[in-house]
């Protein structure tokens, strides 16, 4: 599916454009937090950070907004992509699709109020960091239901659409990515009706305890989503840059996909054969994913190198065409970031060093296809050269990032730590916290530079006969 032959109806690109405009404008605020992360590590600076519980909201609100909302978001332009312009098919339900975006909008902003306004206290609760306020939990269900919504328009429109030459690979891509975000949220919602209030007779249960076990089965679900988002991205990301890509039969390529998914399906019933409070329960979803993401995300990456190594036979590669820096360099953070997590051990900050550098992966694909993406809304990307240097900034950045933290990981920072608090008492431990602190300001800068490149791209004048936004 080359999206340079691609053409979008009136109202899906309407639609698009909303969910990217949106998607990118997450991460504005995404970076100001990540600014204050970076800083709040580093050595010297972060002693202007001692005591201050801003840094660790501003931790919430950067998590939430740029691993959470914009892989959503930014799937969002896919599954509307995938569903009308892939299918050749219009949308299900236009208001329903609608509906389900600004619902989503309005969580966001809501949890962006939140966290700017520091209400509540912040809890570290895995895949997704929560302020204890009712306004922020109001803001996660927003965005579940908004989220929900989407998808159940987009596998709507899939179902009832004509399809006399089958579903497309990347169709049935984006709506087993769309049936992971569902099951996800089953188990969110399972996990609270099953989480015990109180763990002996008037003794309530930790605030820590609880999120922890609310967002992990459902978390664990959400990272097959943003995988099969992110390769979908590599796959149209390859079809624009490689003469060939030999990943196979569609039916194999179809079949990796439901690898995805058969994985996904016991996921709902683990909470009714273990107990949610147990180790069991903690082990049994980070199996799923253990085992689950890794065979078809192999099958897609060993193509994608195959189509890149026949192509180099025949001649070289344009290193300044963002889509192809952006698949090489999202393949390399994701083989970063599966490498470190080899060599974890106990809790210390080689664990954010790895997911630093999967997200890092999905968020780089996503970033280079935006590029290709603005053209089917009839605008021009504001500024090629920014295009051409703007993922190697980021990755870049993101990888220096992943590495200081090993770094430091390796020599016994504890995750989930700032300022005084890490201890940094050798100089190995305080020269992997300065790296970490370098690379995570290069990565503000690419990312900063794809929202400086991209918002005025999609908000100047649309051209004649284009699709509106």
């Amino acid at each position: 599916m080359d999206l340079r032959t691609v053409k979008l109806d009136i109202e899906p690109g309407k639609l698009v454009f909303a969910w990217l405009l949106f998607a990118v404008s997450t991460l504005v605020f995404a970076g100001l937090f990540a600014v204050l992360l970076a800083l709040s590590r580093t050595p010297v600076i972060q002693e202007l950070y001692q005591g201050k519980n801003f840094v660790r909201v501003a931790l919430v609100g950067h998590v939430d907004l740029s691993v959470v909302i914009w892989f959503l978001a930014f799937m969002g332009v896919l599954w509307v992509l995938s569903s009308t312009s892939f299918l050749k098919a219009k949308l299900f339900c236009p208001i329903l699709g609608w509906t389900g975006f600004w619902v989503t909008v309005g969580g966001s902003i809501l949890l962006t109020i939140a966290t700017v306004f520091a209400l509540g206290e912040p809890i570290f609760s895995n895949y997704v960091p929560v302020l204890t306020h009712p306004v922020f939990y109001f803001s996660l269900v927003l965005i579940g239901l908004g989220t929900g919504l989407t998808v159940i328009n987009t596998l709507l429109t899939v179902i009832t659409a004509e399809k006399p030459l089958g579903l497309p690979v990347l169709t049935f891509g984006m709506t087993a990515a769309g049936i992971a975000v569902i099951i996800g949220l089953l188990c969110f919602g399972i996990a609270y009706f099953l989480i015990p209030n109180e763990i002996a007779p008037g003794i309530s249960l930790d605030p820590g305890l609880y999120f922890e076990r609310l967002f992990w089965g459902g978390g664990h679900i959400l990272q097959f989503a943003n995988t099969i988002g992110m390769v979908t991205a590599w796959l149209l990301l390859a079809y624009l840059t490689l003469k060939n890509v030999p990943i196979g039969s569609d039916r194999m390529a179809t079949l990796a996909f439901a690898l995805y998914i058969l994985f996904m399906l016991p996921a709902p019933f683990i909470f009714f054969h273990t107990d949610i409070n147990g180790q069991t329960y903690k082990d049994s979803f980070t199996h799923l994913m253990k085992y689950g993401l890794g065979p078809s995300t192999a099958f897609f990456a060993v193509g994608i190198i195959r189509g890149m190594v026949k192509q180099r036979k025949e001649g070289s590669f344009n290193w300044a065409d963002p889509a192809f820096s952006s698949l090489v360099l999202s393949m390399s953070l994701f083989a970063l970031g599966g490498a470190v997590s080899l060599f974890i051990r106990g809790s210390n900050l080689k664990i954010p060093s790895h997911y630093h550098g999967v997200i890092g992966a999905v968020t780089t694909a996503f970033m280079g296809l935006t590029y290709y993406i603005i053209p089917l809304l009839g605008r021009e990307v504001w500024s090629q050269k920014m295009a051409k240097y703007q993922p190697y900034l980021y990755a870049t950045g993101q990888a220096i990032f992943v590495l200081g933290m090993f770094w430091a990981g390796a020599h016994g920072v504890p995750r989930k730590t700032y300022g005084t608090a890490q201890n940094l008492d050798s100089f190995a431990k305080t020269a992997g916290m300065v790296l970490q602190g370098i690379g995570g300001l290069i990565a503000v800068m690419g990312g900063a530079s794809f929202v400086l490149n991209v918002l005025p791209s999609l908000l100047k004048k649309k051209e004649r006969g284009q699709p509106e936004g």
